[in-house]
C-alpha cells in the first residue's frame, strides 16, 4: 500500500476567527491529505539520508496545487484521464505528453529534439530557434529588455516542457530558479509515503536531469546567488521543521534552520545583492515572521492570524516587500507590509472564505512600487475577479479588475431541476492567478481562463423529496493569458493553452522572457499532478 503523505505541520487548518465560517479551514485546498494511493513510487525514488516524515493528519489538502476543480479556457480540447497536453505556438522546443512515463532509476530526462546553437550577440544565443540570454547575473537585474505584450512583441509559449512525466501526490507548487547562465532549476516534491524531494536541471532542449535531494522536501523555495554559481533552498519537512541549505558544485550543505516550529512554501525565500536571504513565511501559529540570514538569524513579527502563502520581494537596497492574506474585522484582507512599518491593507477580500489565496507581488519602477496580483470575491460569493493592485501612496492602494467569471455568455446548471432526467448543458469559465513580473518600468500578470463544457443529468430522492444535477461529461480547455496595467480583457494574450493549475511560480530573465513552473493536473480529478516547465516571452 502507498500513501499519500501529510503531515502536521502542513495540515492544520487556518485560525478560526469571528466569522460565520472558520476561515481558510473552511475552503482552503492548499496542504496535504492524507489518503491512500494506486501511485507508484517508481521512477525517482530517493535515496535521502534523512528519514521521511509521515502522517495521516488531514486538513488543508493540496490536490497537487489544484483547487480541486480543474478547469478549462478559451481553446477546446478534451480532457480525460489520459488526454495529451502540446503547444500550438510556433518557436516552442517542443509538445509535451501528459501521460509519458520515466525510468526507474533517480534520473529523470525528456526527449531531446534537434536544435541548433548560434551565437548571435555577446549577451545571447539562439538555441531551437529560442533566443537565450547569456548572463542572469546581479548587474543584469532590474531587466531592461521589453516584456511582450502591451504594444511590444506578441507573447507566445517559447518552451513548454516536462520536468517530472512522474505523476504523484504533490503539495503547493515546485520552486525554480534562474542560474547564472540563465537556465531554470527547479525544485519539486513527491508525497506518496513520505516526503521525497527532487532538484532538476535543464541541461538542453527538452532535457532535464533530476536527482533526490540529502533533505526531506515537502515544500521548498529556492533563491540563486548566479556570482556565486550558487543555489539556496528553504525547505519545510512537513513536520513544521524549516531548512537551509546550499548547493555547489553539485552538493548540497545544510546552512542553518528556522527557530521553532514554521511553514515554508515556494516564492518566499530571496537573495539579496548584499549577500543576505531573506524568508517571509507564517509560523506555526499563523503569524507572519520576516526573518533575515547573514550568518545568523534576525526576525521581524508582521501580523497574526494569517494564510500560508506570503510573498515577498526586495528593492534596489535589499529593503524587503511582503504580502500575506490575514483575518480582520470578520473578512479576509490582503496586508502589505514593509519591516519595520505597519501593515496596509490592499484590499479585502470582500469573504470570510478564502478559496483562491495563491498571489503574487512584484516591484517596478524607480521607486520600486508594489504591485500585487490576486483573485478576489464578487459579491455573490460564487465567482471570482483578476485584480491588480498598486500602491499610490502611504496605506493607499489603486485596483483594477483584469478578468471577471460570470460573464453573460455563461450558461450554467444553477437552478434545482423540477424532476428527474432533464439535460442540462453548461458552458462557464473560471479564472486563476498565476504570476506576477516586474522589469524595469514593466509590469506583467499571468492568469489561467479554464473553460468548463459538459452535460449534467438531474436526478431525485424520495426520502426526504429533492432533486439535483448530477455531471455526466465535461470537456476542458485553458488559456494561459498575459495582461499588464490598464489593458482590458480582449487585449490580453493568449501565450500559452491546455494548462491545467491553479498556481504558479516565476522567474523573469534578462531577456523579459518568463520562466513558469506548476502542477499540471491535466486529468482534473485534482490528484497526481506531472512537473511542467513553459518559458513565455516574444514570439
Amino acid at each position: 500500500m502507498t500513501l499519500r503523505s501529510a503531515s502536521c505541520a502542513l495540515s492544520i487548518p487556518l485560525l478560526c476567527v469571528t466569522l460565520a465560517g472558520c476561515g481558510d479551514a473552511v475552503a482552503t485546498t492548499d496542504t496535504l491529505g492524507a489518503s491512500t494511493s494506486s501511485s507508484s513510487t517508481t521512477g525517482e525514488q530517493p535515496t535521502t539520508e534523512v528519514a521521511p516524515t509521515t502522517s495521516t493528519t488531514t486538513g488543508e489538502t493540496t490536490t497537487g496545487g489544484m483547487t480541486g476543480t480543474s478547469d478549462t479556457s478559451d481553446t477546446t480540447t478534451t480532457s480525460t484521464s489520459t488526454s495529451t497536453s502540446t503547444s500550438t505556438t510556433a518557436d516552442t522546443d517542443t509538445g509535451v505528453s501528459a501521460t509519458s512515463t520515466s525510468t526507474t532509476d533517480a534520473t529523470s530526462t525528456t526527449t531531446t529534439d534537434a536544435s541548433t546553437t548560434s551565437t548571435t550577440d555577446a549577451t545571447s544565443t539562439t538555441t531551437g530557434g529560442v533566443e537565450v540570454p547569456e548572463t542572469c547575473l546581479t548587474a543584469d537585474f532590474p531587466v531592461k529588455q521589453p516584456l511582450c505584450g502591451a504594444g511590444g512583441p506578441a507573447c507566445a509559449t517559447l518552451r513548454d516542457e516536462v520536468v517530472s512525466a512522474n505523476k504523484m501526490f504533490r503539495n503547493d507548487m515546485p520552486a525554480i530558479a534562474l542560474d547564472g547562465d540563465c537556465e531554470p532549476v527547479v525544485l519539486y516534491s513527491e508525497a506518496v509515503n513520505g516526503f521525497h524531494g527532487f532538484y532538476a536541471e535543464r541541461v538542453g532542449p527538452d532535457t532535464w536531469t533530476a536527482t533526490p535531494t540529502p533533505m526531506v522536501v515537502a515544500t521548498g523555495s529556492l533563491a540563486s546567488a548566479p556570482d556565486d554559481d550558487t543555489v539556496f533552498a528553504m525547505v519545510d519537512n512537513g513536520a513544521f521543521g524549516t531548512s537551509l541549505w546550499r548547493r555547489f558544485d553539485g552538493q548540497w550543505t545544510q546552512e542553518s534552520s528556522l527557530v521553532g516550529m514554521n511553514h515554508v512554501r515556494a516564492a518566499q525565500l530571496v537573495h539579496g545583492s548584499a549577500g543576505a536571504l531573506h524568508v517571509g513565511h507564517v509560523d506555526s501559529d499563523f503569524a507572519v515572521q520576516y526573518e533575515v540570514f547573514d550568518g545568523a538569524w534576525a526576525k521581524q513579527q508582521m501580523i497574526a492570524d494569517s494564510e500560508i502563502h506570503v510573498r515577498i520581494a526586495l528593492d534596489a537596497g535589499d529593503a524587503a516587500r511582503l504580502t500575506a492574506w490575514a483575518t480582520s474585522d470578520a473578512t479576509w484582507k490582503l496586508h502589505y507590509f514593509a519591516p519595520p512599518g505597519v501593515a496596509e491593507v490592499v484590499t479585502p477580500l470582500g469573504s470570510n472564505v478564502i478559496e483562491r489565496q495563491h498571489h503574487d507581488l512584484a516591484l517596478a519602477g524607480p521607486e520600486a512600487t508594489p504591485w500585487v496580483l490576486l483573485a478576489r470575491k464578487q459579491a455573490d460569493q460564487v465567482h471570482h475577479d483578476i485584480v491588480l493592485a498598486h500602491r499610490t501612496g502611504p496605506a493607499t492602494w489603486a485596483t483594477e479588475t483584469l478578468a471577471g467569471e460570470d460573464s453573460p455568455a455563461d450558461q450554467t446548471c444553477g437552478a434545482p431541476p423540477a424532476q428527474a432526467g432533464l439535460a442540462c448543458e453548461f458552458d462557464y469559465r473560471t479564472y486563476y492567478p498565476l504570476a506576477l513580473v516586474a522589469a524595469e518600468d514593466e509590469v506583467r500578470a499571468l492568469y489561467l481562463a479554464i473553460r468548463h463544457q459538459g452535460t449534467m443529468l438531474s436526478q431525485c430522492e424520495q426520502n426526504p423529496p429533492f432533486c439535483y444535477w448530477n455531471e455526466v461529461a465535461e470537456e476542458r480547455s485553458s488559456e494561459l493569458r498575459v495582461a499588464w496595467p490598464g489593458s482590458q480583457p480582449e487585449e490580453h494574450q493568449v501565450a500559452a493553452v491546455d494548462v491545467f493549475t491553479d498556481r504558479a511560480t516565476a522567474r523573469l530573465d534578462t531577456a523579459g522572457q518568463i520562466h513558469l513552473t506548476f502542477y499540471d493536473d491535466s486529468n482534473g480529478l485534482g490528484f497526481d499532478p506531472w512537473v511542467r516547465y513553459l518559458m513565455i516571452g516574444g514570439a
